[in-house]
């Protein structure tokens, strides 16, 4: 079963996101060290549901919410001081739920709701569009690479890194942008050399299939790598 992907901004010493539990979906849980780790977060990793509860002006959670919402469209739940009277204010920056009863099951609920329809409406919303590069053709639901519609045997990192080279033909991606969106992890260790071999293997399985696919890759010297375009 997959896990639902929570992130909790939260104050010190906050406990109720400890005992958030979901009505028959597992759920995996990270807690923001603050507000700019939060943010950092959500521009690389995907989450199903965000959790607020800061004791900060009610005029900075407002900013905060109008903040996430022009970055992402994952729900968002706002918990508050009981006799709040900015509620309105929140629901109106973005929030999907403003909660000031905190009480963890009626928190768990809306979780869960709210977790059940963003999945839902994302499923209902996934069409099968191929990216199409010259002669390299990628199917995002299906998870394939195809040169001349021969398929290239993929794992996932290499297709992930494809795939986000190819929705952008052109641009240079840095080595630090792809281990973080392919890895899903913030940079460690010699990264550059880990993408390297990940590319190496990814151009012998494209020079397989055709000895000048692996030029489709095109490594830009101490920063990173790019998807060559149909025009060079």
């Amino acid at each position: 079963m997959k896990k639902n992907r929570i992130i909790v901004i939260a104050d010190e010493g906050e406990v109720l996101w400890e005992s958030l539990v979901l009505p028959e979906q597992q759920t995996e849980i990270y807690r923001a060290k603050n507000i700019q780790d939060a943010l950092s977060h959500l521009t690389v990793f995907s989450y199903h549901l965000i959790l607020i509860a800061v004791k900060q002006e009610p005029e900075i959670i407002c900013q905060l919410v109008e903040t996430i919402r022009k970055m992402v469209i994952t729900p968002v739940i706002v918990l508050l001081p009981a006799h709040s009277e900015m509620r309105n204010k929140i629901i109106q920056a973005g929030a999907d739920v403003v909660l000031t009863q905190l009480c963890t099951e009626e928190i768990s609920l809306q979780a869960y709701a709210l977790i059940r329809r963003y999945t839902e409406w994302k499923s209902e919303r996934k069409e099968e569009v191929p990216v199409i590069v010259g002669k390299l053709e990628i199917l995002p639901l299906q998870r394939t690479v195809e040169w001349e519609h021969k398929r290239i045997p993929v794992v996932k990192r290499e297709f992930d890194f494809l795939y986000l080279l190819a929705s952008t033909p052109g641009r240079v991606y840095t080595y630090s942008q792809i281990y973080q969106l392919v890895w899903q992890e913030y940079p460690h260790g010699d990264i550059a050399n880990i993408i390297y071999c990940m590319v190496h293997r990814l151009k012998r399985k494209l020079k397989k299939v055709d000895v000048n696919a692996e030029h489709i890759i095109i490594s830009v010297k101490e920063v990173g790598y790019s998807l060559k375009t149909d025009q060079e």
